[in-house]
């Protein structure tokens, strides 16, 4: 049983090598505590410039988070575990989970730890029976397994120094504003995904007064006021605040439909 058990261990490391490129083993997984930091997943939204999902992960000591571009079906993984839910059938990093557990492999920590060209380089660490091994790995697998693990996310001290990183508390939320009655915000990538949009232009009614009679409803998304474009809650309230008439045409999004509806000011 237990030759049939290490033959296992041996087949999933061999896989794990496949999977990944080892490149090294037995080395002190947090000798270098010193020149990382810990940090968590804060986010993962979708970054409509790149046309591709960007993982945030922040520094809670120093306030300072790193963006780092993933693809698609790793961002699902990610999201899921993080809003605690279950795929129908095991994805990949559900799969690696219940094998290294079966096996008695210690999955350890990930650290990010090198950017090159503009892409992101990982290490995944684990352990069996005092033996050690670091595989190199795309940060999204790595930040997937290690989230599952409930295992240190770490980043090297440097990348999170340098120009690629920035201060949350700096990102402002998105614009909200209330309009002679109506209240409307900024269209964020999420709400952009989840109104099926083509793009972040327009603004959301998010509230509109009972003073306030007009065609609108909740989760309208005007996109122009009498055939000008409205690009943010700026332009919105600009357009209605410059024109001096009491009408206004707005072209609004509802329900995934194109209208167009009377907007009238006393």
């Amino acid at each position: 049983m237990k030759n049939s058990l290490l033959s296992v261990k041996s087949v999933t490391i061999g896989l794990l090598v496949l999977l990944f490129s080892q490149i090294g083993s037995g080395s002190k997984f947090f000798s270098d505590n010193n020149e990382s930091v810990i940090v968590e997943v804060v986010d993962v939204g979708f970054d409509s410039n790149n046309n591709l999902p960007v993982v945030i992960l922040q520094d809670n000591e120093t306030n300072r988070a790193i963006p780092i571009w993933i693809g698609i079906s790793e961002a699902r993984a990610i999201k899921l575990e993080l809003q605690g839910q279950t795929a129908p059938r095991p994805m990949t990093h559900d799969l690696l989970k219940s094998i290294l557990r079966k096996t008695g492999i210690v999955f350890q920590k990930i650290l990010v730890n090198d950017l090159k060209g503009g892409t992101y380089y990982a290490k995944i660490y684990l352990s069996s029976e005092g033996d050690e091994f670091q595989f190199d790995s795309r940060p999204s697998d790595a930040i997937a397994l290690a989230l599952r693990f409930r295992k240190p996310i770490m980043v090297s001290r440097s990348l999170m120094e340098n120009d690629n990183t920035f201060d949350l508390k700096e990102i402002k939320r998105p614009a909200v504003q209330k309009v002679k009655g109506i209240t409307v915000q900024d269209i964020t990538a999420e709400l952009m995904v989840a109104l099926k949009l083509e793009g972040q232009e327009g603004v959301l009614v998010s509230n509109i007064e009972k003073s306030q009679s007009s065609g609108l409803k909740r989760g309208d998304v005007i996109f122009s006021v009498n055939s000008k474009s409205i690009r943010n809650v700026s332009d919105f309230r600009d357009q209605i605040a410059g024109l001096t008439e009491s009408l206004f045409k707005l072209g609004v999004q509802r329900e995934g439909r194109k209208i167009s509806v009377d907007l009238v000011f006393q």
